[in-house]
């Protein structure tokens, strides 16, 4: 008989019909329950129908209109990560429970449900820079001799933001940019972010960066207690898994996004094994998808606090001709687009300090008329003197603003 009370995250991929985002701090956990009678059709067919249900069925509980008509739960469901689509608000869901009996499959989900807001979103790919994890506890990884567990936690984060956006998009460097011992990114002057951003675009040109440290993979023992007289305690060995995550906008020197995960599941080696962090045994234990299922809700919430996040290209070259920036064909950009300037300026506050903001400069059009892979020549206009290395630009009219709106599902 097919049971399974085994809690099962299954991190769900929202892709909206339009240009909607999850607002983060408004979420709430919704449970729902469906049960759905085999009457001889496939288990997996029915359960596809059954968590469709659930889903569904905690949606109306929410005041949501989603049907079960209108999620697609993609992947093979019996492992690790499962896709979400829906019209509207579902942002994650957990399988509670799922128990076949007397021919009927019920299962029990918890759906993580958030309002959506209308935002501006000007059409450009976002562009991130992954860095280094770092472990805060090195000393944690000599059980399974883990030494380079946060490379392969910063190597996961990549790949799957690259499933995300264009491959063009997302990058990594093999350097960390917090010394986790020493001080937090909440404690991070204006002035320490800034010298954090300045540096990062003019080294890397990334607008986005993600970073942080993985903060515990400390084991320990869980111990079950016996349901009879017939049977004895067990005791089971787990390991925990807590990753800090940051999002740091380095144009606007802002850290954008900002949590923690913490999953915990078992860990099948034995404490004097040394485990290759390569290998897929490692990858295919209950820990290994345990932390892909982490790392994919982490990457869901980055996805929805990037959606209202515009993106801007920067001016990397100047002449009397031209005006050159840093966005081309492995963007969408094509001739004929037409971009406004952005200028940063530092404004004063009510005490000594100043705060910089990013400001258009409605009165300068730009027309792009020579395209490369990686860089855009645009026509110099009058008023172009204005126009320094390092400004923004933003786009007017974007031919890949319609291209990626008719590719939303």
């Amino acid at each position: 008989m097919y049971k399974s009370r085994l809690r099962k995250t299954l991190t769900g991929l929202v892709l909206f019909s339009s240009l909607m985002v999850i607002k983060q701090a408004c979420a709430q956990w919704v449970q729902g329950e469906s049960t759905v009678a085999l009457a001889g059709a496939e288990l997996s067919d029915i359960r596809t129908s059954a968590i469709q249900n659930a889903i569904a069925d905690a949606a109306f509980q929410s005041g949501s209109t989603i049907s079960a008509q209108d999620i697609m739960v993609d992947g093979l469901l019996l492992s690790s990560k499962a896709e979400i689509r829906s019209q509207g608000r579902i942002q994650r869901v957990e399988i509670i429970s799922e128990t076949l009996k007397d021919d009927l499959l019920t299962v029990v989900v918890n759906v993580n449900i958030t309002p959506l807001f209308n935002c501006t979103n000007n059409g450009l790919a976002h562009r991130i820079l992954v860095t280094e994890f770092s472990l805060t506890s090195p000393q944690q990884a000599a059980t399974g001799m883990l030494y380079s567990f946060g490379s392969h936690v910063s190597q996961r984060f990549t790949q799957q933001l690259n499933g995300l956006y264009n491959g063009n998009s997302v990058s990594q460097i093999p350097v960390s940019l917090i010394n986790v011992n020493t001080w937090l990114t909440s404690s991070l002057s204006d002035v320490d972010l800034t010298a954090m951003s300045t540096y990062l675009r003019n080294e890397y040109g990334q607008q986005f960066v993600v970073f942080g440290f993985v903060k515990d993979i400390s084991l320990f023992e869980q111990v079950s207690q016996a349901t009879s007289v017939f049977e004895s305690d067990s005791t089971a060995l787990r390991r925990n898994f807590t990753v800090q995550v940051y999002v740091l906008d380095t144009f606007k020197a802002k850290v954008i996004f900002n949590d923690s995960y913490h999953s915990e599941a078992d860990w099948p080696f034995s404490q004097h094994d040394s485990v290759d962090s390569n290998n897929s045994l490692l990858w295919r234990s209950d820990f290994g998808r345990m932390v892909l299922n982490t790392i994919h809700a982490a990457i869901t919430d980055i996805h929805g606090a990037l959606q209202c996040e515009t993106t801007y290209a920067q001016v990397i070259d100047i002449s009397p001709d031209y005006i050159a920036i840093d966005l081309g064909k492995n963007s969408g950009l094509v001739a004929g687009d037409k971009f406004s300037l952005v200028k940063q300026r530092a404004l004063p506050t009510l005490g000594l300090s100043r705060k910089s903001g990013l400001f258009s400069s409605n009165t300068l059009t730009l027309e792009v008329f020579e395209v490369a892979d990686e860089v855009s020549l645009l026509k110099a206009e009058p008023g172009s003197d204005s126009v320094h290395v390092g400004d923004f630009v933003t786009p007017l009219t974007l031919s890949v603003k319609q291209k990626l709106s008719e590719a939303q599902p």
